[in-house]
Formats: structure tokens, C-alpha cells, sequence
């Protein structure tokens, strides 16, 4: 956490030692294993299902790298062929169609036909490529294929620092929630002596019915807000444990003295520190490359796929007319030498989108500094909330300690005692909530900041 001043460090301190208090203490609760704040993020970040769906997508984006990386090495092809010829193959020569010589005459003599005989034969065709001026397009898609692991990698930081978020935001909860249920225990002890000592004034006719039926109205009532404390602890404890893979009914208890205040940071730090860290920044300026790459990668579409080939034509109990094995070696060009403009304008199309991935980073900046400063300044205005809370606090406490003196010397009347008290668990609950609020900016504010530890 950040941005603690020291009064309100120690009276956060103070509140979570009372929360511990009251989880080790409070009636009718399972205790179970005793979790750390730092071992919740950390199990969290082992066992958050949404954590291992972004790091499963990482695998399959590395797999696409190994991919790619198979396209610069030499291509093999075979094709096979078993038919049945259904008319026969032939050759026809033309009556000196292969030459006239003065000895011999016309060869052929006259004119023949070459035929096959139709049985089952078999023609199989292979070859072998070695890209050579592709190797330019391949380097560039390897290159794209690893921007999509990056782009995969930001996505967990993403996920990594929501879960975070998430899991101190409820740490934070319970410990201000058990902190709230010491102070209403305490409340309710006190209106217990209050209600005890009210009934023997009523017994020696020293106070009146109606006192005693207030005092038991305002008992009731704290213990019913004594009651309602128990749903929220124990929901945010189901909470908390779903992102740590734990069955949801396990006992859980927090451990208060783990929540530490770091060393408090100025603005422009925290500016600093979040446009290097946010994985919004990060993801953008990865889409940024992406787009530079995807242009790349069009401009060399028109450069011609120029491949080192090796040719092998085989037929067996085909033909007797046509060669049976044929093989060569050469170069083989493939080359779109007139595409209506279409290569120009995919070029213009991603020259378009890499301006507006420049556009679109600036503004993800911008988003980033104005939810870092809104939270720093949540900051402020809760630790001055802390410091209004705990001057509301002191000050009922004093009344109420004067007040139930002059009760004992009869000094004062019983109404007055209640309504003080009254008071005072209402500054008790104001303080605690002022108390939850500042730990949760402070949790805000970290998220903002891109940390995700």
C-alpha cells in the first residue's frame, strides 16, 4: 500500500490489531487456517482460473512462434495417383513427321499410332522448395507471431493485477468488517452492564420503566447490528476464497498485522511508475509494433516468391508411350504482375491503422495519468476522512466516560447516558468505514500504479 501518513498508518494499525482481536475471539465462528495478505495474493495468482485461461492463451501464442518458424525451411510435396485408364493413351506420328532421309525416306514410313493398353497404373509427383526471397515475408511474420505472445503476456499482468486488486480489496474488507464487530461487541457489553445496572435502579425505584425499556431497545438493536456483521465477513471470506481455489465453505481467518503501509510515493512518481507498468500502456504499444509489422508485411507482398525447386515425376505400368520418370532443377517464380491496385491500397490501409494504434496509445496514457491522479486524490480525501472520523470518536468517548460519571453520582439522567452511547457507535462505525475507505483507494491506487504484487 502507498501514501500512508503516519498518524493514519497507526491508526489503521490499530484498527486491524482490534480486528485480529475479534477473530480470534468472537463467539460462534469456526476458526480456520490463518492466511497472510501476502500468501492470499499468492495463492490467488497460482490457483484464479481466469489467470490459467490468459496463461493457456500465452502457450498457444508460442506455439503459433514455433509455427512460423517452420515456414523458412524447405517445403516437401509428394502427390500420388493409382487409376484405372478408362480410354486408351496414344501417340500418333505423321508420316515423316521424325525426318526424310535420302537412304531411308520418310520415317515413319507411314502414319502410326503408339498405344497403351488400359490396366492400372500408377503416377506419382514430388518436389521439394526452399523459399529464398520469402524468407524476408517469413522473418516479419515471426516477428508478428511473437507480438502476439507479448500481447498475451500484457493480458496476464492484466489479469494478475485485477485478481490482486480484488484479493486485497477483500483482506482489506474483513479486516475493517472484524474491526467493526469488536467495536459492536463492545457496545453491546456495555449496554449488557447498562441494562443490568438499570434494572436494579428500577428495582429500588431510582430510575424509571421506561428508561430500562430504552436501554433493552438500544441492546436489541446492537446486537442485531452485531448480527448483520456476520453475512459480509463471512461472504468476503467465500470470496476470497474462490480466487485462492479453495472450497468457498473453508474456514478462514486474516491475518491483521500482515497489512504493512509502504513507503508513500509523490504524483509524479506514481505517473511515472504506472506508464511503465499499466498493461493498457504496454498492450498499446505492443499493438503500435503490431501494426508497424502488419505494413511491413503488406509492402512485401510485392516482392515476387522466388523458391529453389526440385521436380520428380515417376509413372509406373501407365504408359508405355510417355517417359516414365521425369526430374528437374531449377527456380520457380511466382509473381502477380498486375493486381488492379490492390497490394497499394492493403499498404495505405496499414499505414492507416499504425497511425490510429500512435493515436490510441497517447490516449491510453492520458487515461492512465487521470485515473492515477482521481485515485491519489481519493487518497487525500480519505486519510482526512480518517482524521474527521477518529476527532468524532475521541470526542464521543470523552462525553460518554463524562457522562456515565455523573450517572453514578446522579448527576445526570439515564436518557442522556444512552443517547452519548448512541453517538458514540455511530462515530465507532463512521471511523471504521472512513478506515475501509482509506485502505481501499490505497488498493486502488496500486492497481492504478500497474502494480500486480
Amino acid at each position: 500500500m502507498v501514501l500512508l501518513p503516519t498518524r493514519s498508518t497507526s491508526l489503521i494499525s490499530r484498527a486491524l490489531f482490534l480486528a485480529l482481536v475479534a477473530t480470534l475471539w468472537a463467539p460462534c465462528v469456526l476458526h480456520g487456517q490463518t492466511i497472510t495478505l501476502a500468501e492470499a495474493v499468492s495463492t490467488a495468482q497460482r490457483h484464479d482460473r481466469s489467470i490459467h485461461i490468459a496463461e493457456l492463451e500465452r502457450d498457444k501464442a508460442q506455439r503459433e512462434v514455433g509455427v512460423a518458424e517452420t515456414r523458412r525451411l524447405p517445403t516437401f510435396s509428394v502427390t500420388a495417383l493409382g487409376s484405372q485408364p478408362l480410354t486408351q493413351l496414344g501417340l500418333t506420328l505423321e508420316r515423316g513427321s521424325l525426318g526424310v532421309y535420302p537412304n531411308d525416306g520418310p520415317i515413319p514410313g507411314q502414319t502410326t499410332t503408339l498405344q497403351s493398353p488400359l490396366r492400372f497404373g500408377f503416377i506419382g509427383y514430388a518436389s521439394v522448395a526452399q523459399p529464398l526471397t520469402q524468407q524476408y515475408k517469413i522473418g516479419l511474420g515471426i516477428e508478428l507471431a511473437k507480438v502476439g505472445v507479448e500481447a498475451t503476456t500484457e493480458q496476464i499482468r492484466a489479469k494478475r493485477q485485477g485478481v490482486v486488486n480484488e484479493v486485497r480489496r477483500l483482506y482489506y474488507g474483513i479486516a475493517q468488517a472484524e474491526s467493526g464487530r469488536t467495536t459492536l461487541r463492545a457496545t453491546v457489553d456495555f449496554l449488557e452492564q447498562l441494562d443490568r445496572e438499570t434494572g436494579q435502579q428500577v428495582a429500588q425505584r431510582v430510575a424509571l420503566q421506561a428508561d430500562l425499556l430504552n436501554v433493552k431497545a438500544q441492546l436489541v438493536q446492537a446486537e442485531y447490528e452485531l448480527l448483520k456483521m456476520d453475512d459480509p465477513i463471512q461472504t468476503q471470506k467465500e470470496q476470497l476464497n474462490r480466487l485462492m481455489g479453495r472450497p468457498i465453505d473453508s474456514p478462514l481467518d486474516i491475518d491483521a498485522s500482515s497489512i504493512v503501509a509502504s513507503e508513500p510515493v509523490s504524483l509524479t512518481d506514481a505517473y511515472a511508475e504506472a506508464l511503465s507498468s499499466r498493461p493498457e500502456i504496454r498492450l498499446a504499444r505492443v499493438q503500435q509494433r503490431k501494426t508497424q509489422l502488419e505494413r511491413r508485411l503488406a509492402s512485401a507482398e510485392r516482392i515476387p516468391d522466388v523458391s529453389l525447386s526440385l521436380l520428380g515425376l515417376r509413372t509406373v505400368n501407365y504408359s508405355s508411350v510417355f517417359p516414365n520418370s521425369v526430374s528437374s532443377v531449377g527456380l520457380q517464380v511466382n509473381w502477380d504482375v498486375f493486381d488492379w491496385g490492390r497490394k497499394g491500397q492493403e499498404v495505405h490501409t496499414k499505414q492507416d491503422a499504425e497511425a490510429q494504434a500512435v493515436l490510441e496509445l497517447k490516449d491510453t496514457e492520458a487515461r492512465v495519468m487521470s485515473d492515477v491522479a482521481h485515485q491519489y486524490r481519493r487518497i487525500v480525501e480519505a486519510r482526512k476522512a480518517v482524521e474527521l472520523a477518529q476527532a468524532f470518536q475521541s470526542f464521543n468517548t470523552e462525553a460518554l466516560r463524562i457522562a456515565r460519571n455523573r450517572y453514578v453520582q446522579r448527576e445526570a439522567v439515564l436518557s442522556e447516558v444512552v443517547k452519548l452511547q448512541s453517538s458514540l457507535a455511530e462515530a465507532d462505525h463512521r471511523y471504521t468505514q472512513a478506515l475501509m475507505d482509506l485502505a481501499t483507494a490505497q488498493a486502488d491506487l496500486e492497481r492504478a500504479m500497474g502494480r500486480d504484487r
